[in-house]
């Protein structure tokens, strides 16, 4: 982590040289990783509609139900798989392996259409109700608390599938019901606005959202606070924590969190206000937490026990 710092914060030039970082950390722990039983599923008809299931060995269970955590990957929308071939695979099947192992989670890591495959607002979040509703169909045996974090692009298509009218039934049926239960979602370093965005990611922003002043994530919320407050989801008991790296970028991630978490606050209902953490990532920069899991190191993955903390303490309470 002492060596994030001199990297600089631009999303673009820190990649490669936070991945020669971890690197050697995870495949020190590749025998570990790799221990977890993993199961692929199709979860839709397109190629990339497929999902890795690690299954823990030890799963936890409160008030006699068992937590399912499902994560999106980032990757700018252009890139990202459910494992990366340049780690041999062990990314993200770190973060599976992690939760599996030390909180007893079923982790759930799906793959999505990225510009490549056709992808086009809203695909991201059709993506993810589709994911959803495989759950939902495929429970991991007693009832189960749902958890579902996105990273980065992933948390872009994350919060389309929360705030969007066109997923309204699937969040339904997991905000309502005492089989599969939506209880908290994990927003995770994520984009929320554009309009300072870096200019080379000009091309593909228009692209994919067209409109990406109204469709990012914080355009949608100012759309779903127009028209409903409190959301669908905060109604049905759902938590909402907003975690951001210390060395995420201002321009692209932390001014636009503030202005998202702005205009969330302004709903002004308790319930509402009620719903939402946020919270900080000591050390991390916008590409470090993902590949910090699993690497064994108290202080890499500490940003993993923030999570677990956030979900376990949710689970301790009966959706209403």
């Amino acid at each position: 982590m002492d060596q994030l710092p001199p990297l600089g914060k631009s999303i673009q030039d820190i990649v490669l040289p936070t991945f020669k970082i971890y690197d050697p950390l995870i495949r020190a722990n590749a025998e570990t990783i790799r221990s977890v039983n993993r199961e692929t599923f199709k979860y839709g008809t397109h190629e990339r509609q497929q999902l890795d299931v690690y299954t823990p060995p030890n799963p936890s269970v409160i008030n006699g139900r068992k937590p399912i955590l499902m994560f999106e990957y980032g990757g700018g929308l252009v890139q990202g798989a459910r494992t990366l071939p340049m780690f041999d695979g062990l990314v993200h099947a770190n973060v599976g392996a992690f939760f599996a192992l030390k909180f007893g989670y079923t982790v759930v890591i799906a793959d999505y259409r990225l510009m490549s495959h056709g992808a086009k607002f809203p695909s991201g979040g059709e993506d993810i109700a589709l994911a959803v509703e495989w759950i939902c169909k495929n429970p991991v045996g007693e009832k189960s608390d749902l958890f579902i974090m996105g990273n980065s692009a992933g948390g872009i298509h994350l919060s389309t599938f929360l705030l969007h009218a066109d997923f309204a039934e699937t969040r339904r049926k997991v905000t309502t019901g005492q089989d599969t239960r939506l209880r908290g979602v994990i927003l995770l370093s994520v984009p929320f606005a554009f309009e300072i965005a870096h200019e080379s990611r000009s091309e593909v922003l228009k692209n994919y959202f067209g409109d990406y002043e109204a469709n990012a994530p914080l355009g949608l919320l100012k759309t779903a606070h127009k028209q409903h407050a409190p959301f669908d989801f905060v109604e049905g008991g759902v938590r909402v924590f907003v975690l951001n790296g210390e060395l995420d970028p201002e321009d692209e991630i932390l001014l636009p969190r503030d202005l998202f978490v702005k205009e969330w606050l302004e709903m002004g209902d308790n319930e509402s206000r009620g719903a939402l953490a946020v919270d900080w990532m000591t050390g991390h920069n916008h590409i470090s937490p993902v590949t910090a899991l699993s690497t064994g190191l108290a202080a890499e993955e500490a940003w993993g026990h923030q999570v677990a903390g956030f979900c376990d303490n949710i689970r301790k309470f009966a959706a209403p």
